[in-house]
């Protein structure tokens, strides 16, 4: 599948995740990619985690763990990942999604691009809501949120509530 800024998603098989564990290895904090597990950094608890998450995710939205998690490249390059995990509480079919990107990757259009590719999948499979949570000091995922059409809620514990309707 292909966006704009040359910017594409993939699905994540073995091969791709090694490649995504490497990025994140050299080019984001652990807290961006993985839940804090074992302690600081890249250890054995994080990096299986990653492994467990990806292949779970692969089975898709309709798979057992009603997620599916893509790479995103920027041409040839691996840039980051990208997911969308169906929320069956919400009123709608709802999706939340995320996003984490290399540092080299940010700024240069490639989030609001893998986000634009991740809500068109998100359209593809019926859902009508995707929403996203982040911290009220991240003003850049704000924008980047808000340039595709969501309303921010800022709640009292120091996170925003993002909501896109399709």
């Amino acid at each position: 599948m292909s966006g704009s800024t040359d910017v594409t998603l993939a699905d994540v098989d073995e091969a791709v995740a090694d490649r995504l564990l490497q990025l994140a290895k050299r080019d984001a904090s652990p807290d961006e990619v993985a839940p804090p597990l074992g302690g600081p950094g890249w250890n054995l608890e994080r990096t299986a985690w990653f492994y467990s998450y990806h292949r779970a995710a692969a089975a898709g939205l309709d798979g057992p763990a009603a997620e599916k998690s893509w790479a995103v490249f920027k041409g040839t390059h691996i840039a980051g990942s990208v997911r969308l995990k169906r929320d069956p509480a919400a009123g709608v079919p709802s999706a939340e999604t995320g996003i984490w990107l290399g540092r080299s990757f940010r700024s240069r259009g490639i989030g609001g691009a893998a986000l634009d590719l991740v809500l068109a999948e998100a359209r593809r499979a019926g859902l009508k809501r995707v929403t996203a949570r982040t911290l009220s000091g991240n003003l850049s995922a704000q924008r980047l949120l808000t340039a595709a059409g969501a309303a921010l809620t800022h709640d009292d514990d120091g996170t925003v509530l993002a909501v896109v309707d399709l």
